[in-house]
């Protein structure tokens, strides 16, 4: 069987996420080895960013959102993999090494660059769509969060996946309506 060949270096948090993603794709990989992120290792993502591209594919978690915003904050633009919750689920553990192989070649195919400093959903229209302030916000966001493949976050840090993903209003109404949670506001 032909893996998928990755040109960009993926950083995952540790050895076992590095051993998964091996195992489904052809890749370089690099491991934040946790939260705990050196300023050498850190300085290391931004050369590999600005000579091959990274991909940032961490857990749909605390540590892994922790380690995602780390990166961004030194590297700025860069590419990012991110599976749902439930793909990376395995009895009470969350993990990229618990996902399967297709879900992880299908994200890593389609990833996308995040950018920085973009508006492309304002709050007035985050809140009109009922992603904040609404007693099924948090299903709404979830839905997004599935369908855009981004981590289940916050009314916050939904925002801003949106924005850094550009996504605008209308991507998120045909989303809702698809799921039935059409927002008549």
């Amino acid at each position: 069987m032909n893996k998928l060949k990755i040109q960009e270096v993926i950083v995952v948090e540790g050895k076992h996420d590095k051993e998964k993603i091996l195992k489904c794709v052809d890749a370089d990989v690099i491991m934040s080895s946790g939260t705990h992120m050196s300023a050498e290792f850190l300085a290391l993502c931004k050369r590999m960013n600005e000579e091959r591209g990274i991909i940032v594919f961490t857990d749909p978690d605390g540590p892994g959102e922790m380690i995602r915003r780390r990166i961004i904050e030194t590297v700025g633009s860069c590419k990012h993999a991110s599976l749902h919750v439930l793909q990376t689920k395995k009895k009470q553990k969350v993990g990229i090494e618990h996902a399967d192989c297709d879900d992880i070649v299908e994200v890593l195919s389609t990833c996308s660059t995040f950018a920085l400093n973009n508006e492309s959903l304002t709050l007035h229209e985050f809140q009109s769509l009922g992603l904040s302030g609404a007693s099924d916000s948090a299903l709404r966001r979830d839905l997004l969060s599935e369908a855009f493949r981004f981590p289940k976050s916050n009314a916050k840090s939904c925002l801003k996946y949106l924005n850094m993903l550009n996504i605008t209003k209308a991507d998120c109404l045909m989303v809702l309506k698809e799921s039935n949670y059409e927002n008549n506001r």
